[in-house]
């Protein structure tokens, strides 16, 4: 076991098991409409802006800039980042286009359940906000060395990923499937990195950091389509790149000024 994964993968596997049983429960018993309604009408009891904030932690957006302010302090995760969005951007996009499952807004009549933010009715399965909060989730327990931190990050990542259904976009079924397979594809991202050692190179980082440094940048100006989130994705963006500058890309400045004048 390496230092990046103190907390080890058994949890997260243990809890992606769980997560696809449910989902073949809700499968099996035709239960996907009821319990979203259920879900969904229980999130009323919490404020419209709590939901669509948590919504956007599960953008990939927030999440790159998360991973990004995490990798200035545990640079391996910067390949894992990059390793985990283009394995989940290929899986989750295959699945969408693939069976084009209609959304609760295309199947139930919208005054009988709340959607916050824009109407969607196509591609809902699987969730990619929920693979998406449970990946970034992941890896960060991966990378943890406290158990409680790491408890927290996958509390908050169960929440962002619930609150899909909250805002009507997504099936509950939707949810434990992506949610499931975030988990899954965080171990897979961070045994990748560990296998092949190619991708620990500094290149790699670098690149990646780039990436992310570019996308973290973006979120400042990313129109997600839910109201109230407007103050906590220029926030996230703005710790994220400032960060990324002072931990990486001055330090990187420096070095390069250093080789300059030794040569």
């Amino acid at each position: 076991m390496t230092q990046q994964q103190t907390l080890g993968s058994t949890p997260l596997l243990t809890l992606a098991a769980l997560l696809l049983s449910a989902a073949l429960w809700l499968w099996l018993s035709n239960a996907n409409q009821a319990v979203f309604l259920q879900w969904n009408h229980a999130g009323g009891l919490l404020p419209d802006w709590l939901w669509a904030n948590l919504t956007l932690v599960a953008d990939t957006l927030f999440a790159v800039a998360v991973l990004l302010i995490a990798a200035c302090y545990r640079p391996l995760l910067l390949t894992q980042s990059l390793v985990l969005l283009i394995l989940g951007a290929v899986f989750v996009h295959f699945f969408k286009s693939t069976l084009d499952v209609a959304r609760p807004a295309a199947v139930l009549s919208h005054d009988s359940f709340t959607i916050i933010g824009a109407v969607l009715k196509g591609h809902s399965f699987p969730s990619g906000h929920s693979f998406t909060a449970l990946s970034c989730a992941g890896l960060l327990w991966l990378n943890s060395k406290r158990l409680s931190a790491g408890l927290l990050i996958l509390l908050l990542g169960l929440a962002a990923a619930l609150s899909r259904a909250m805002v009507g976009a997504h099936w509950p079924l939707d949810i434990l499937v992506g949610s499931a397979f975030g988990l899954l594809f965080a171990c897979l991202s961070v045994a990748l990195v560990n296998r092949l050692h190619w991708l620990q190179a500094h290149g790699w980082k670098l690149f990646s950091a780039l990436l992310l440094t570019l996308a973290s940048g973006y979120l400042a100006f990313h129109e997600d389509g839910y109201p109230f989130t407007d103050p906590l994705a220029i926030a996230a963006s703005l710790v994220a790149v400032i960060t990324a500058l002072v931990k990486i890309w001055l330090p990187f400045a420096r070095l390069l000024r250093q080789q300059d004048t030794g040569n």
